[in-house]
């Protein structure tokens, strides 16, 4: 494929002070050594991109303003720069890229988990669209290694969507789901609804969503066996008696609120595991001690998807989980705001921001 020029200056959604998040007119990154850059052709707006945004995490997420936020994102490579001649990427590929790269060196990097270098706070570390530059943008820079091929089934839009779909494969492999399980989700955002269809992939036989309103018609679209509406009835109750009372096998707590997690695990049964997903923006929760010991849970934090973009990709390609449901909110950059104020006031599952391709795209 001939390469397009790269244009010297791009549009991107800068995050100027908090609060205030506009489209302006920057710089194009250039792409140093083992690094490539990408065409942004569609970015996800999530629920810590609107915590980030409010200036919950400042001072660590983003460290120093102005910033460019975004992390769930697709493209396709634009340039290559210097050294990445054997990464079997070329221009024109389309890609979707993690967002952790640790150093390399430390022992949690060393043992495949990066996204728990130990070098979090040193230059080493990046965690793009947190620490690092993110892709609501036009153009974005990655290290080669971070970048993903994606098969031409799977839709740039779709593949926006493979890194909260990747976390939700690493929780499944971090909680060991066995086929023919019982699962609860709480919390039906994108997460939830990407962690259901990828435990009936893994093989779970019931899915119990918890969660309110339309979001719970919605997650028995797309395969929850059975769903319980917490503004009408004891989640914890209804997840006990849908499971025969014992509780559920598994439970994932995606809701990013504090207050549910005394709940999932109460939903769990005795030797239960229970997975939490969601950030609670530095909010506490009460945890039921006496539970966690005498019913002997596993409890589980899960962060981010190490080593599981293959895997979230190929669901995606083999038609296992459905996106289209998902992702009904799309956006051009300059309208940023409008999405995500839907997103704020749960008016959409998960908004998109979509490139315009240009000619011979």
């Amino acid at each position: 494929m001939t390469a397009r020029p790269v244009p010297a200056e791009m549009d991107a959604a800068l995050l100027r002070d908090f609060g205030e998040l506009t489209v302006q007119r920057v710089p194009v990154p250039q792409p140093g050594p083992g690094e490539v850059l990408c065409r942004v052709l569609a970015c996800g707006i999530c629920g810590t991109d609107l915590k980030i945004v409010a200036g919950d995490y400042r001072g660590t997420w983003p460290p120093s303003l102005p910033f460019i936020i975004g992390h769930e994102w697709s493209g396709e490579v634009a340039a290559l720069g210097p050294g990445t001649e054997r990464s079997g990427l070329a221009v024109g590929d389309r890609v979707v890229a993690e967002n952790h790269t640790g150093c390399g060196a430390c022992p949690m990097c060393r043992a495949g988990r990066y996204n728990l270098c130990e070098r979090v706070r040193e230059p080493g570390f990046k965690l793009y669209g947190h620490t690092a530059p993110g892709a609501l943008a036009e153009y974005a820079v990655r290290p080669a290694v971070a970048l993903h091929p994606v098969p031409p089934q799977v839709s740039d839009v779709a593949a926006a969507l493979v890194n909260q779909g990747a976390l939700t494969v690493h929780a499944a492999r971090r909680a060991r789901l066995e086929p023919g399980s019982s699962v609860a989700v709480f919390g039906p955002g994108l997460l939830g609804l990407l962690m259901l269809q990828v435990a009936r992939a893994a093989g779970a036989t019931q899915i119990i969503t918890v969660g309110r309103g339309k979001r719970l018609v919605t997650a028995r679209e797309l395969g929850s066996t059975e769903v319980v509406d917490y503004s009408a009835a004891d989640p914890v109750a209804a997840v006990r008696a849908a499971a025969g009372g014992r509780g559920v096998d598994y439970v994932f707590d995606c809701s990013g609120n504090p207050a549910v997690l005394a709940q999932a695990m109460r939903a769990a049964r005795r030797g239960g595991t229970v997975a939490v997903l969601g950030l609670a923006g530095g909010r506490s929760a009460e945890l039921p001690v006496d539970p966690l010991v005498l019913d002997e849970l596993n409890l589980l934090g899960v962060r981010s998807s190490p080593n599981a973009y293959p895997a979230m990709i190929a669901l995606l390609a083999s038609g296992a989980i459905a996106t289209e449901p998902l992702t009904t909110h799309q956006y051009p950059l300059r309208d940023v705001a409008t999405a995500f104020g839907v997103l704020a006031r749960r008016e959409a599952i998960r908004p998109i921001i979509t490139m315009a391709r240009t000619e011979g795209a």
